[in-house]
């Protein structure tokens, strides 16, 4: 079962993921925005290593998207395996993953910004949600 669904919204893109611990909810984040983005046969083959210190949880959660779509736009970084770690509102993610190969990949939706509109991030009872737009 897939810790993430899709919103309807507008000509953009919403997600809700869901997980136990506010580490996976930043995990299956970046696994909803690249299963959404791109297909294809991935590797683990390259690293990269992310540090953020944001004012709040919900912008440590936007800065994060925004630092794995640039990744992705710059880079061409696919993460395939996350480690994170966060306190507070900082957070030191180790990834590894692949190199965007159109031989091996192809863009599925492209997905451009994070938006502030309806962002939601916040715990009910023992379950950590989140919800986001994109623009794609």
């Amino acid at each position: 079962m897939k810790n993430y669904k899709y919103i309807d919204h507008t000509a953009d893109l919403g997600i809700e993921v869901h997980a136990k611990t506010i580490e996976e909810l930043f995990i299956n984040i970046g696994i909803a925005i690249f299963e959404t983005q791109v297909s294809g046969h991935f590797l683990s083959q390259k690293e990269l290593n992310i540090k953020i210190v944001s004012e709040s949880l919900e912008e440590l959660f936007i800065d994060w998207c925004r630092e794995l779509l640039y990744h992705f736009s710059v880079h061409s970084f696919i993460p395939q395996e996350y480690d994170i770690s966060i306190e507070k509102f900082s957070l030191s993610a180790c990834l590894s993953g692949d190199k965007f190969d159109a031989k091996r990949h192809k863009i599925k939706t492209e997905i451009k910004n994070a938006t502030y509109h309806d962002l939601k991030v916040n715990k009910v009872n023992d379950l950590y949600k989140a919800m986001i737009i994109f623009d794609v």
